[in-house]
């Protein structure tokens, strides 16, 4: 393993408009999928943390959440001593809300790596995951752009998923460099690539944190800078004031597409056997969940929670 420390930064802020109709017949509210558990003894967001305590403490753990479910978060996450929360005061895209909890693991640990885990996934083996991880903070201390994506063996020619195009190797290399990105195609298109072996975009990956900023300086310099201002508050009575008024000019990006897509020298590290879902559509949830669709849209489940300067910054 590397020297440098991983660190996890849980993507939880998400608003649940994908699920939002599933949501609302089940609860009868549309509380986003990751504070709930469908019938079982955990909600998402908890077995997410659950999983990874196999490799990453939670003192070691940041988790980026909505505001207005920031009190939902902490009631749910009470038993993970150590962790912490951050609450962005307005939805403005996953680039920051990737960019802000990865502020908060710099100005603590600036050697650290760091995983971004979303926190409304399943997995059939999170063994695998785990293990795919820690290969991929291994690849990424020995490459120039520091970030190694995690790709699924695709079960199936998903047209609603996003792809990652391995470049093809004379030998198969665990950890591959990336021919293209293809973003939710066409059936025929997907139908073609899940023949030649191309891969599930999971949305996991493992980064040098400090090689991220960047590529969050370079691809994304204006939610960088006002980060960075913010990232100077930290620690200050003025914390909270700057990040208000930060999040108030805060222009609006997308991590995959502004900041991954347009990056050159990442890495895809092949996670094959973890049986990887994103729970995304009421079919692909009621799978993992081992019920079938009709059962998911009728369980009546009980709820776990209450419904209710940039470059030189770190």
């Amino acid at each position: 393993m590397s020297e440098r420390r991983l660190w996890g930064i849980v993507l939880a802020g998400g608003e649940g408009s994908r699920l939002a109709e599933t949501t609302q017949r089940v609860y009868g509210s549309r509380l986003p999928k990751q504070f709930l558990g469908f019938g079982q003894s955990r909600t998402f967001l908890q077995a997410t943390l659950d999983r990874l305590e196999g490799l990453i403490p939670p003192e070691r753990t940041v988790v980026i959440v909505a505001k207005r479910y920031e009190d939902v978060a902490r009631e749910q996450l009470r038993e993970f001593v150590g962790l912490e929360l951050v609450a962005q005061p307005r939805n403005v895209g996953t680039g920051p809300g990737v960019l802000l909890p990865l502020v908060h693991v710099l100005k603590r640990d600036r050697s650290a790596d760091v995983a971004l885990i979303p926190s409304d996934h399943d997995f059939r083996s999170p063994a695998v995951m785990l293990q795919t991880l820690a290969r991929a903070q291994q690849a990424a201390a020995l490459t120039r752009a520091g970030t190694i994506l995690l790709g699924a063996r695709a079960e199936t020619a998903a047209s609603d998923l996003g792809w990652i195009v391995a470049r093809r190797t004379r030998s198969n290399a665990a950890v591959r460099a990336i021919a293209e990105f293809v973003e939710k195609p066409a059936q025929p298109i997907a139908d073609r690539l899940f023949r030649q072996g191309a891969l599930w975009n999971t949305m996991l990956s493992v980064s040098r944190a400090d090689a991220l900023w960047r590529l969050a300086l370079r691809h994304l310099p204006a939610q960088a800078a006002l980060l960075g201002r913010y990232a100077a508050a930290l620690g200050s009575s003025a914390r909270d004031a700057c990040l208000k008024d930060v999040y108030s000019q805060l222009p609006p990006a997308d991590f995959s597409r502004d900041l991954v897509a347009a990056s050159q020298g990442l890495r895809v590290a092949v996670m094959a056997g973890a049986g990887w879902s994103d729970c995304g559509t009421p079919e692909r949830l009621a799978a993992a969940l081992g019920q079938g669709p009709a059962a998911v849209r009728a369980c009546g489940a009980r709820m776990v929670a209450p419904d209710a300067q940039a470059q030189g910054a770190f």
